[in-house]
């Protein structure tokens, strides 16, 4: 009997030192708080954060929640991962976990040092903000350059009309004072009418900049015989929205030429960052798979390019369906 004791109390002095010799804290506990066993090293951690060793785990872990760094740990007393700094530096990670042992319910509380971690991943979001932040500059860039280009176009245009307006006020000055034949009269009106037009021109060029997507792709669709019908919001994103109506005329010829569609019907939706649209016509069935070439290839690198994917559904008629980023 003495014999079995002293070899259970061998084997929990090993247990404990091994646990003690553990590089990272840990704890176990009782549902209610009290210690099983810890090691060394939670409780210097501990320590250092609290002024004192673990007498209650549940307690310990309240008390290190008020201590943790704002952006380590959601506001709710429920949290199961927290992080805080002790004096020296160095930033901990305390994590619990309830484990069953035997129908019986134990709390495991872990401390690790992920000082190095956090550190990278600081730089790691301020390096995303920087980013991010150049990004936006860029494509505001972007814009500028092609609003300024579109603004000197139509300065250059402006300013043509405005010397031939000059030129031609003294060219019928000259000929209403003087003596000119019919030819002469009939070329100063065509010169007028010209001046006339290009002025038009210019006056409606800031709208006619802008044309919208959509209202070609529906003048173009009434051509070939096919209505468009559009459902859910379209992407505000300038790239998205031009992958999106890409992807729309290469499936409204495909569905006029190959299916003989009339009906052509987008279906878009937001989920997750990103859109899910589906292309859908009321053409003829079409034997699956589709073989790709051409037109169908080049969209779906253009798509791929720009993180975006494309496959189809065969249900009856072709369903192109496509996920586009929205950044």
């Amino acid at each position: 009997m003495l014999q079995k004791l002293k070899e259970r109390y061998h084997i929990s002095r090993m247990i404990r030192n091994a646990i003690n010799t553990y590089p990272d804290g840990i704890c176990f506990a009782a549902t209610d708080g009290r210690p099983i066993l810890a090691n060394k090293k939670i409780n210097d951690v501990c320590y250092e954060l609290t002024g004192h060793t673990i007498t209650n785990a549940t307690a310990m872990w309240q008390t290190l929640m008020l201590k943790a760094l704002p952006q380590s740990h959601e506001d709710t007393k429920e949290a199961e991962s927290i992080l805080c700094r002790i004096e020296d530096g160095t930033v901990w990670q305390f994590q619990r976990r309830l484990l069953q042992v035997n129908k019986s319910q134990i709390t495991q509380y872990e401390a690790s040092d992920i000082t190095e971690l956090y550190e990278y991943r600081n730089r790691l979001e301020e390096n995303n903000r920087r980013v991010a932040e150049l990004h936006n500059r860029q494509r505001e860039l972007l814009r500028n350059i092609v609003q300024n280009n579109l603004d000197k176009e139509l300065l250059s245009a402006k300013m043509r009309i405005h010397d031939v307006f000059g030129r031609l006020l003294i060219m019928t000055k000259n000929v209403l004072t003087e003596d000119n034949d019919e030819q002469n009269e009939w070329e100063l009106f065509s010169t007028w009418e010209n001046v006339i037009a290009d002025m038009e021109n210019a006056a409606v060029a800031t709208e006619t900049r802008e044309v919208s997507p959509q209202k070609e792709l529906i003048q173009v669709a009434d051509l070939i015989g096919c209505r468009v019908e559009f459902q859910g919001r379209q992407p505000p994103e300038r790239k998205a929205l031009l992958l999106l109506y890409a992807a729309i005329r290469e499936a409204l010829t495909n569905a006029v030429k190959h299916a003989g569609a009339d009906k052509l019907t987008i279906s878009v939706s937001e989920n997750n960052g990103r859109y899910d649209v589906e292309i859908r016509n009321n053409g003829r069935a079409v034997n699956p798979p589709i073989q790709e070439g051409g037109g169908l290839s080049s969209l779906r690198k253009r798509l791929e390019q720009d993180g975006a994917t494309m496959s189809y559904r065969y249900n009856g008629a072709v369903t192109l369906i496509l996920t586009i980023p929205k950044e």
